[in-house]
């Protein structure tokens, strides 16, 4: 029964409706780019409307051949990345994932690491005093 109060709601029935919107109008102008043939590595819009005010659209080459959309969902802490299959005018979802938990390191696959660069800090720090 609270299934059917859930989809009886108006709101969420508008909210789901922008976000379909959201996605179909950035997926529409990714297609648009990649047929006049402009080069779309910095295209990126922002979506700032509505229930969807928490997803950031971004168009890239996703392969060497191929361009596709990436959209973040901050309020989710998600990012999914989709490739355009011109050749049968298809978008196809290639990977999705959570980056709660990756943003909450503090050192992973970096160099100089954190602690090093406190370091430098601290010594130049040090040596600005000294004058």
């Amino acid at each position: 029964m609270e299934a059917m109060a859930r989809q009886a709601h108006p709101g969420s029935a508008i909210a789901a409706a922008k976000w379909l919107t959201v996605v179909l109008l950035t997926v529409v102008a990714t297609c648009l780019v990649l047929e006049l043939g402009y080069g779309i590595s910095d295209a990126r819009a922002e979506v700032s409307s509505g229930a969807a005010d928490h997803v950031i659209a971004v168009a890239g080459k996703v392969t060497a051949e191929s361009y596709g959309l990436y959209l973040v969902d901050l309020k989710n802490g998600t990012i999914s990345v989709y490739q355009y299959l011109s050749s049968k005018r298809k978008l196809r979802l290639m990977a999705v994932r959570n980056f709660t938990f990756d943003v909450r390191l503090d050192d992973y696959n970096t160099e100089p690491s954190p602690r090093d660069i406190q370091k430098l800090v601290q010594q130049h720090k040090r040596l600005g005093e000294t004058k």
